[in-house]
């Protein structure tokens, strides 16, 4: 991965004492959208797997697996667990977790760990012995959010912040795309960093322009890719984009954005009360606040305005 070699090394001297049976230590990887966060995190423990043969290691993301079973049995899944879903218990997956890692080191990656439903598994893997386990949010203060047990759990974490690219690394990523994947002259430097200055720092957004536009030229029989194909992808990326992150709301968030977006702009007063009238067991106040925070973090809404005079409106 292309100019994230010093968040690479921090990421693995942290998991390096598993290769010699000591405590790892426990890290919060934060940053926008579109930074590498979690591709790093998954290469740097698919490298670590080379040197540590009998590593379990498992990817939870909390966006689409918010619950405690959910969270429990995608770990297990990926570990190569075969559990059946129906009839099983919550806490024989804990159990059965909890087992794994008695007898084998084990990294665990929680993936937007800012959405996760019951905080009680933050605080139950917290308590396994020798397990890495990396955190991933697009915002810093996800601990602030948690219960007093939890935040004193992780209290040795590292914290790990990857900033937006810039249009020059954004380029590099997309120049050595091109260079793998395209024939020569296909794409120009030029139109590589007009591509990296549109998408703002979000990779997701510029290698899909890309892949896009590559795709389109090649549709069209065409050896190079016009500007206009670019412009076009450019457009389409950004709304493939939006439509992965509408498909992870779950059915609470999902009710939020269908209000703001028939609101046009509502007030966060408003919209608490519109909720409630709609969701079967509503969430509280504070969760809430986490889900639109989330949606703003992925473009999905925009925020303006501050304390009572905040207002929530789709994207435009």
């Amino acid at each position: 991965m292309v100019h994230r070699d010093s968040e690479r090394q921090v990421i693995a001297d942290n998991l390096r004492p598993i290769l010699e049976g000591e405590q790892p230590i426990d890290m919060l990887i934060h940053g926008p959208p579109g930074t590498g966060k979690t591709a790093m995190a998954n290469y740097v423990v698919e490298e670590l797997h080379k040197h540590a043969t009998d590593l379990k290691s498992g990817s939870i993301d909390c966006f689409r697996n918010p619950s405690r079973f959910e969270a429990y049995y995608q770990l297990l899944t990926d570990m190569g667990e075969f559990i059946t879903r129906e009839g099983t218990a919550t806490e024989e997956l804990v159990d059965k977790l909890e087992e794994t890692a008695r007898k084998r080191p084990m990294v665990v990656i929680v993936d937007e760990v800012d959405q996760i439903k019951e905080e009680s598994f933050l605080y139950d893997i917290s308590r396994l012995n020798k397990v890495g386990i990396i955190m991933i949010s697009n915002r810093e203060n996800v601990f602030g959010q948690l219960d007093d047990r939890i935040q004193s759990s992780f209290s040795t974490r590292e914290d790990i912040h990857f900033s937006s690219y810039s249009v020059k690394e954004l380029t590099d990523i997309l120049a050595d795309r091109r260079e793998y994947g395209l024939k020569p002259g296909a794409a120009t430097r030029a139109q590589l960093e007009m591509v990296a200055e549109k998408s703002q720092g979000d990779a997701r957004v510029a290698i899909g322009t890309l892949r896009m536009a590559a795709r389109k030229a090649e549709r069209e029989d065409l050896e190079k890719i016009p500007d206009r194909i670019f412009e076009q992808s450019f457009s389409d990326a950004v709304q493939e984009n939006k439509s992965v992150s509408l498909e992870k709301l779950h059915d609470h968030q999902r009710i939020l954005y269908d209000i703001i977006k028939e609101e046009g702009e509502i007030s966060p007063g408003e919209l608490y009360e519109k909720y409630r009238t709609e969701a079967e067991d509503p969430r509280n106040d504070r969760t809430l606040r986490r889900y639109l925070n989330k949606m703003v973090d992925y473009g999905l809404i925009e925020a303006s305005g501050e304390k009572r005079g905040r207002k929530y409106s789709p994207a435009s």
